[in-house]
């Protein structure tokens, strides 16, 4: 079947793929990833390791050994050995623990990770709620397209009903890429009065995995009031197949100074943003790539993005994609 995009299902950099409180020392975890099998553990001196799920022999031909507990009990009995049979060689992958994710470094030509993911100082702070499960899914899409769908500012006012939207500065430092767009709300007072809030969105990627979105409300909070807390939302997108990509979004709200925080304000927003994020999907599931889209004013960078992602395809397949102003 031929593919949707003009590029790999899987660019280069970090990607989710578990959460660190799910995985006790000695337990293992079957996974798939990157169209491959895999396997997760984490070891008795805590670390998370993350392998091919096939045995390879010295010809490098692969045996289908049982992947989970069977072949990772191997490895694990065979831990502070230094002889290594050529038979039972496995690939371990380059893993790192930050923020409460297990992340993996994807490369298709095996090169070691160039860029790192940061701790993030709001993660575990007092002044903000532990960060909750908002939805996962499974879309057929590809991931660039998916984070693409960020800076598509048009499209917030028309599937969001947000009032306006404008796109403020868009920063590119390697590997990531900051994006600052403002939205407009009409809010109407006790007394029928409108007054025009302009809410703030940053976002910043970090590659194509790892999405942060910062909101800050233009207005003070207020109990019981949608949107107007700040918040911030974590976007995971790990790419499953060819067609397939596994999307986590996690969020967290700052706790308002001086107010009574409550739990069913928050299971409200969480409803909300569930709902949101859903509106999306269809529209991933079913639209098509364009090289070259005739783009208005108020379609957001969605060119300037495109060209930033270009870097972590090992593959040069984009072609058309690079050389579009």
């Amino acid at each position: 079947m031929e593919s949707r995009f003009p590029f790999t299902s899987f660019p280069n950099g970090w990607f989710r793929v578990a959460y660190s409180d799910e995985l006790p020392v000695n337990k293992v975890q079957p996974l798939h990833y990157f169209g491959q099998d895999l396997v997760l553990f984490r070891s008795e001196d805590g670390v998370a390791h993350v392998m091919d799920a096939h045995l390879l022999d010295s010809r490098g031909a692969e045996e289908q050994r049982s992947r989970g507990e069977k072949t990772i009990s191997v490895i694990l009995q065979r831990q502070g050995s230094n002889k290594i049979a050529p038979k039972a060689q496995v690939k371990p992958w380059d893993v790192r623990e930050v923020n409460g994710l297990i992340l993996v470094w994807y490369h298709a030509q095996k090169e070691l990770p160039t860029w790192e993911i940061p701790e993030l100082a709001e993660y575990n702070s007092s002044e903000w709620t532990p960060f909750q499960l908002v939805g996962k899914w499974k879309i057929r899409s590809h991931i660039q397209e998916i984070n693409e769908n960020a800076v598509d500012t048009a499209h917030l006012q028309f599937i969001h009903q947000v009032y306006s939207a404008q796109a403020v500065a868009f920063e590119q430092d390697g590997a990531i890429l900051r994006w600052l767009c403002h939205t407009k709300d009409k809010l109407t007072s006790d007394t029928g009065a409108i007054a025009e809030v302009i809410n703030e969105l940053k976002f910043t990627y970090y590659g194509l995995g790892y999405v942060l979105q910062h909101f800050y409300p233009g207005a003070p909070f207020q109990p019981g009031v949608m949107f107007r807390q700040e918040f911030i939302n974590f976007n995971f997108s790990t790419p499953i197949d060819q067609d397939y990509v596994e999307t986590h979004q996690l969020t967290s709200f700052k706790k308002p100074v001086n107010q009574i925080y409550t739990s069913k304000l928050e299971s409200q927003m969480l409803e909300i943003l569930t709902i949101e994020s859903e509106k999306d999907i269809p529209i991933l599931e079913n639209k098509i790539y364009r090289n070259s889209p005739l783009l208005c004013n108020g379609d957001g960078p969605i060119m300037q993005y495109r060209r930033w992602a270009s870097q972590f395809y090992t593959c040069q397949t984009l072609t058309k994609v690079l050389t579009t102003k």
